[in-house]
């Protein structure tokens, strides 16, 4: 496979067919065999929420559980193998969120939301909403992106409505989340626009603000017709290339990448598609020319990972109707013969990250379950509730 700097060349001929489930498999192991779920000097973890991480890989379980009820992996439910990487950031001293470290990153909320779902226990999802005040108290500051932000307190929110969609009168753990929930949402729209995040207006799903509509609409479908401008706004700056700059002002046009670039709005867009009638004709176009230009240059040469590698921008063509043959010819760059021959395998054990639900092997098992179960093509932590 040539290369240029940022891709491989995209080969006419359709490569191998790869089986999602071996590959499945593969990538289970890689992750228990090379980072286990135990904690000592030699195999240190960083915690960053369900971006990277322990509570990251036991989230990536915990999902393959509902998918695949009945697998096991080394002999060990699926559900098990989560309970275990969960428990690793139960031993942390958790860091109390502020408005600037509260989004999909956050190992502290990241941790509760997932203990309350995977307990059943209400009152961890009590727990999660009490962070609301420090959350959305400051009337001036805070971010209000995905990864760090609001947003993503947003989506913890949506996590654990839905194991508690069902409770009814004023104190129940329901009404306090969907309570929450508007309280959040009302203050990302009460934030001066456009929204920034480090003084830079961004576009992107990570950090920007398709990435922001996406929760806000998902999380309260009801306010989708005062995002119509914005999200106009948002369609008008997508490049003749078909991506999307990553932020205001910039004239690069590099970045073809789920945090920044045109994969991450067609993830956004098709969820976003159904509430936005008046803009149906513009975002179908938006998301051809953006699936165009992912094919022809989302083979990144980057390790094959959600945030930006061809993971998620296999997910985009998988999404963006581009079809099921063209989501498996970038899936077959990213399996175990390519991970070894291209030498993606060498951080194995070394660093973390190389497990990470949106750096690494995690988000790899993910989109290989996608493919094996033939469900729909949605991003972990992003658009799948």
């Amino acid at each position: 496979m040539s290369s240029s700097t940022r891709f491989f060349s995209n080969p006419s001929t359709p490569l191998r067919t790869v089986d999602a489930s071996a590959e499945l498999e593969a990538s289970l192991d890689r992750i228990t065999t090379h980072h286990p779920p135990v904690h000592t000097c030699s195999t240190g973890w960083s915690f960053q929420g369900f971006y990277g991480g322990p509570t990251s890989i036991a989230y990536l379980f915990f999902k393959l559980s509902r998918i695949f009820p009945r697998k096991a992996h080394k002999q060990q439910s699926l559900f098990d193998w989560a309970e275990a990487y969960l428990a690793l950031g139960a031993r942390l001293e958790k860091n109390t969120p502020d408005p600037d470290h509260c989004g999909i990153a956050s190992e502290t909320l990241a941790h509760l939301a997932l203990s309350a779902v995977m307990r059943g226990d209400g009152g961890l999802a009590k727990q999660l909403c009490a962070f609301e005040g420090l959350i959305n108290g400051n009337e001036v500051g805070g971010s209000d992106e995905w990864m760090y932000g609001r947003a993503g307190y947003l989506y913890f929110l949506r996590l654990c409505r839905t194991a508690f969609g069902a409770g009814v009168g004023e104190d129940s753990t329901a009404a306090l989340l969907d309570a929450t929930i508007s309280n959040t949402v009302s203050r990302i729209l009460s934030a001066p626009r456009p929204w920034s995040w480090h003084g830079k207006e961004y576009f992107g799903a990570a950090h920007g603000a398709i990435g922001i509509i996406c929760q806000l609409v998902l999380s309260q479908p009801g306010i989708a017709p005062e995002l119509e401008g914005v999200l106009s706004d948002l369609l008008a700056t997508q490049l003749p290339s078909g991506n999307f700059p990553s932020s205001a002002g910039s004239e690069s046009d590099r970045l073809v990448q789920f945090c920044h670039g045109g994969p991450g709005f067609v993830i956004s867009l098709c969820s976003l598609g159904p509430h936005f009638p008046a803009l149906k004709r513009r975002i179908r176009r938006a998301v051809e020319l953006a699936v165009a230009d992912t094919w022809e240059r989302g083979l990144l040469v980057k390790e094959p990972c959600l945030c930006h590698g061809i993971a998620g921008n296999a997910l985009a063509l998988a999404t963006g109707g581009a079809g099921e043959e063209k989501f498996e010819h970038f899936l077959a760059f990213m399996d175990t013969e390519s991970m070894e021959k291209v030498g993606w395998m060498r951080r194995a054990g070394r660093d973390d990250s190389f497990a990470g639900l949106y750096t690494g092997e995690a988000g790899r098992a993910w989109v290989w379950g996608v493919k094996a179960s033939r469900g729909m093509k949605v991003c972990i932590g992003y658009n799948d509730l």
